[in-house]
């Protein structure tokens, strides 16, 4: 309900895509700081509240201040007190990061209170940093998502305050490790500075003794001078020095000065203050030094604070002038702070690498969230490929304005879902549930947009019926009602990309023959897999669906396409196998009668109206029917080999009687190419034994797994390249302790820590084979709740990997950390690569950190990384690559080997806060999670780029009931032209009434010829483009505004000038990782 409310609240204050900042009087930002002082020690006061959006508490319990039984905290409250305090004294200033909590409160406001605001704000005495809709986590977050969340937030505060509503620098003070991609999008963003509060404990260490503790951050080496980004570690986190928190949460000492009281303090208060502002000075290299005076949910009494911090600093001036101290303290912001050691010209240490896994002692390494709660990453991965459609639908059809205020619900949803302590899965259960509830919520509201576009197409190509509604449908557990009980139905398929994509769609359907007509009413093939036991037994699944429909579509760039399904009223099975015997001879009988036997289900079920079934039992070109079953059939046994010859006749009449019966693997005698008795003893020197196998591979036209006899992968052939490759699941079992000193510490849901050195493995119970013409796949069943399901596609170069996992089993009261694992013989020494933020690839080497000498106590969880879209090993020969569709924590802790944890279910809190073990139940069972992982081989790192933003950026399925309609079989739009390769269109979405927002990355490494030229006049079929201006990436400032600071370094190579863009006109160019962002004015065409 609050995002409702605050969104009804927001369309009065609509403005211009970027509000005119010019000829404005207002004093704020960098022109509000109280001047630093040269030639003494300045100590920056800054007065901050950390305020969770969710943790312990939902986003509304924070915000209202209800269940205090949990934590005390309402956000409402620190605003309201902040305020009052400020206006009194213009000396003091206060600083606020979280959008979502700040509009919540705005919205809710007289008029009275928000020009008070305003006069704050444009004095600077209250000033925004950060300005996202949240504070976003670092590691499972996408750089997709988090640019949106900048976007959205930023856009708020631009449209409220304009130009001094402009954060100038990044605070990120709570999340748990900190990203090289996130810092570079900063600096597109157009920010100053970056200030951290969690950093490993051994690298602050050697920061601290070393001046280390702010630098010149490189975001990308693609991107050179342009990334770089002044960062600073907060000494103390950001709390306050200790003894100092005068806050109602706290119990420290108030400053009492007054001679005649026997609670007198303040010269023992001052002297400890600047004991500690003295010892913190030490550790950086200029005359500044940064003191935070805040906390968690602080200042819901302001009073308390500003009562003693004036206090404070009025003592701590008059001491320094009485004794020549050389000091002087003064209320302060980052922003005041950061122009303050610009101004001092340090030369600063350099950084290229990132802040991960971030360790708070020797055997907390958090890492575990990297995995937690996976069926809630996926979730917001999934909505945020919803959200992108919905923008470019508005967009492309001219959809309603009023639209835009669905859209913006799930823009807070998505935001919200960004922050560190939502996607990471560090919240108590309950809020989990929230978090979801608010997306699905948004998501269900969305729909009206997919509809509305849908439809629009529908009546322009002459239809002339009743609206379709279409409807989302949970495919990732094989369940939707239109496809289960509809016998017909259309599946509109939108591709987001700006490249044609080729993409295998499985839809949930109940066992029978189809009919699906694509465009120009041509018809599809398809193939028709049972789905597997363990996804029907997922605990939240509901559904009658015991299939899957399988086809693959080839999509347009920037289109959707609607494809019609049929369920055909006469049941027709038809049960085929291709077979292809690759080897023109043969080393062993078995091998030449197993290629040639095809092993069938004889099923006969009643049909419910009395019709004849036809079984069509098909290989290659031999073909019978119920009315010729005069063949003989050799009858299955127990232990896969061939005993009796009975007749088919007999046996389906068998069957008839009781389908229950054993004949249900058989296989037809062939009329074999005839062999004498010599060719039979040279072809078998034992007696000749027929082994009922399927043949032990699964391949298409790109290549080939091969199985050994008990249907584990042993080898994957691929351009006549072999490799030794298999598939393995695994689980750690968890640590658990009391948390009362590092020895103890338990697993939980911020710290990844096994108890055993090497991962149990799990026993197969159950291995088979589907062939089929569009898709081939290895079905495996493991102890301990697990599957997976190894497929690959016809015409498709990757392996895609399904698995389920869970309920994970607690009977023996021990938490797991399940695993897969993909082993090879590439010999990568030690070495493997994770992606940033799903963007740039990060070199990692097994024990080793690139700034600081590394002493691992956890070696196992102190090498796991964040995996967000890739992790790949490589040596000379070979490249082995994994796409997640979610982030997860990953590692290659053995030679050859990549690590990908999945699941996790613990039974013991961390101590980190959060006071619940990680322990996911529905319906009275564990949480079951079911995923996919793409496997690529080839070593191209555009192909691999490519992949990698098609699984990210998957097609979009709807579903809409189509019974008794006549509907167009060209139900299809394509809104893109063309555009070069390396070209990817991040963002398009309105931009106000006659304005969109168009981002374009080049998602090509740096390289002779990386930079590309994009014509904006030749890219979109329904539009034309009247003027365009560029902004930074966050949309809130124009490009032709911004001056990037520059810092002097240590390294010369940081040293070299920012190149310029060279546009011609319409013409723009895009250098290699860039991202370009436009407000364009456009008509239709």
């Amino acid at each position: 309900m609050w995002f409702i409310l605050l969104l009804l609240s927001a369309t009065a204050v609509l403005s211009s895509p970027v509000p005119d900042s010019s000829g404005t009087q207002e004093r704020c930002g960098y022109d509000s700081c109280t001047e630093a002082d040269a030639s003494v020690l300045n100590i920056h006061i800054v007065a901050h509240t950390h305020d969770d959006v969710g943790w312990l508490k939902t986003v509304d319990q924070y915000y209202y201040g209800s269940r205090n039984n949990i934590q005390k905290a309402g956000v409402q409250y620190i605003l309201d007190s902040v305020v009052k305090e400020l206006w009194e004294d213009p000396k003091r200033r206060f600083i606020y990061v979280e959008t979502a909590f700040f509009w919540m409160w705005w919205t809710r406001q007289t008029e009275t209170v928000r020009d008070k605001v305003r006069t704050l704000v444009r004095e600077g005495r209250l000033q925004m940093v950060g300005g996202a809709w949240s504070m976003n986590d670092e590691a499972a977050s996408h750089y997709q998502s988090t640019i949106d969340q900048f976007t959205y937030g930023l856009s708020k505060l631009n449209q409220t305050f304009g130009a001094c509503g402009r954060p100038h620098v990044g605070w990120q003070i709570d999340p748990f490790g900190h990203s090289r991609e996130f810092a570079s999008l900063l600096a597109a963003m157009g920010y100053d500075g970056l200030f951290l509060g969690r950093i490993d404990y051994q690298d602050k260490r050697q920061r601290l003794l070393g001046k280390k503790m702010e630098m010149v951050w490189r975001g990308d080496d693609s991107l050179g001078k342009s990334s770089d980004i002044f960062t600073g570690v907060l000494y103390n986190t950001y709390s306050p020095p200790p003894g100092f928190c005068f806050d109602v949460l706290c119990n420290d000492e108030p400053i009492i000065d007054d001679p005649s009281s026997p609670m007198y303090n303040v010269d023992q208060k001052v002297n400890d203050f600047l004991d500690y502002a003295n010892e913190a000075s030490k550790r950086y290299k200029t005359k500044n030094v940064l003191i935070t005076m805040g906390g968690d949910f602080t200042y819901q009494d302001a009073g308390m604070w500003y009562n003693n911090l004036d206090k404070l600093i009025k003592h701590t001036n008059l001491k320094s002038a009485k004794e020549g101290l050389g000091i002087k303290a003064f209320y302060s912001t980052p922003d005041c702070y950061l122009k303050a050691v610009r101004n001092a010209f340090p030369s600063l240490p350099t950084k290229q690498d990132d802040f991960f896994p971030y360790a708070s002692d020797p055997t907390a390494y958090w890492t575990g969230y990297f995995t937690s709660r996976p069926t809630t990453k996926y979730f917001e991965r999934e909505s945020n490929a919803f959200l992108q459609m919905v923008k470019n639908l508005q967009v492309m059809l001219n959809l309603p304005k009023h639209n835009q205020f669905v859209i913006d619900e799930l823009k807070s949803a998505m935001g919200v879902m960004q922050h560190h302590d939502a996607i990471t899965g560090t919240e108590k259960q309950h809020v989990a549930h929230d978090y979801e509830r608010i997306l699905n919520n948004a998501l269900e509201d969305v729909m009206i947009v997919p509809n509305q576009a849908y439809n629009k197409v529908l009546k322009a190509k002459g239809y002339e019926g009743p609206e379709l509604e279409y409807k989302r449908c949970r495919l990732n557990e094989s369940s939707c009602s239109i496809s289960e009980r509809k016998k017909a139905f259309t599946v509109t398929i939108f591709n987001p990309l700006a490249w044609s994509v080729t993409e295998p769609i499985r839809i949930p359907v109940v066992d029978g023959s189809y009919t699906i007509k694509g465009p120009n009413a041509k018809e599809i093939q398809y193939q028709i897999l049972d789905i597997p036991e363990s996804v029907k037994n997922i605990p939240t699944r509901q559904s009658l669906a015991t299939h899957e429909l399988i086809f693959i579509v080839k999509l347009k760039p920037l289109s959707f396409q609607s494809y019609h399904v049929t369920k055909n009223e006469k049941t027709k099975r038809n049960i085929k196998t291709q077979k292809e015997r690759k080897n023109d001879f043969y080393t062993n009988l078995n091998d030449y009668w197993t290629n040639l036997k095809t092993p069938i289900d004889i099923k006969n079920l009643e049909d419910k109206e009395n019709r004849r079934i036809q079984d069509t039992i098909c290989n290659e070109n031999l073909e019978i029917k119920d009315r010729n079953l005069d063949f003989d059939v050799l009858k299955s046994s127990n232990d896969g080999v061939s005993e009796d010859i009975l007749k088919l006749e007999q046996i389906i009449r068998d069957a008839k009687r009781n389908t229950e019966k054993e004949q249900k693997n058989l296989a037809k005698k062939l009329n074999y190419p005839s062999l004498n008795e010599e060719e039979m003893r040279m072809l078998s020197d034992e007696p000749t034994v027929v082994n009922m196998f399927e043949d032990k591979y699964i391949e298409n036209q790109a290549m080939k797994l091969r199985l050994d006899n008990n249907l584990d992968i042993i080898t994957l052939l691929e351009n006549k390249k072999s490799l030794n490759f298999a598939i393995k699941l695994y689980y750690w079992s968890a640590c658990f302790g009391d948390n009362t000193n590092t020895t103890e510490r338990s697993s939980g849901a911020y710290i990844f820590r096994p108890n055993i050195t090497k991962p149990i493995e799990l026993s197969i119970l159950h291995s088979e084979i589907k062939h089929g013409p569009l898709v081939s796949e290895l079905r495996t069943i493991y102890e301990g709740n697990v599957t997976s399901n190894t497929r690959l596609y016809t015409d498709i170069d990757f392996i895609e990997v399904d698995f389920t996992v869970g309920p994970i089993p607690i009977d023996d009261n021990i938490g797991k950390e399940y695993i897969i694992k993909y082993i090879t013989d590439i010999n990568n020494n030690g070495i493997f690569y994770t992606d940033s933020n799903g963007r740039q690839m990060l070199k990692r080497k097994l024990n080793e950190r690139p700034q600081f000498n590394l002493t691992l106590a956890e070696p196992i969880a102190g090498n796991y990384y964040p995996v967000t879209n890739k992790i790949y090993i490589e040596d000379s020969d070979n490249r082995l690559s994994v796409l997640t569709d979610r982030s997860q924590g990953g590692s290659s802790l053995n030679n050859g080997e990549i690590e990908i944890m999945l699941h996790r279910r613990l039974l013991h809190d961390d101590a980190f806060g959060v006071g619940e073990a990680l322990n996911e139940v529905l319906n009275n069972k564990g949480l079951a999670v079911r995923g996919t992982q793409r496997i690529l081989t080839k070593k191209s790192d555009l192909l691999e780029r490519k992949r990698v933003l098609e699984f990210h950026c998957k097609p979009i399925i709807l579903f809409a009931d189509a019974e008794n309609l006549n509907l167009s079989n060209d139900h299809r739009f394509v809104g893109l032209y063309s555009v070069p390769d390396g070209v990817h269109l991040l963002s398009i979405e309105p931009w106000g009434d006659t304005s969109l927002l168009l981002r374009i990355e080049n998602y090509l490494e740096k390289s002779i010829n990386s930079t590309i030229e994009v014509n904006l006049s030749d890219l979109f079929n329904f539009i034309k483009i009247n003027t365009f201006k560029e902004t930074t990436l966050a949309a809130n400032q124009w490009m032709d505004e911004y001056e990037k600071l520059n810092w002097t370094t240590d390294n010369e190579s940081f040293n070299e000038s920012n190149e310029f863009n060279n546009d011609d006109g319409f013409k723009v160019k895009i250098k290699a990782k860039q991202i370009r962002t436009f407000i364009i004015e456009y008509e239709y065409v």
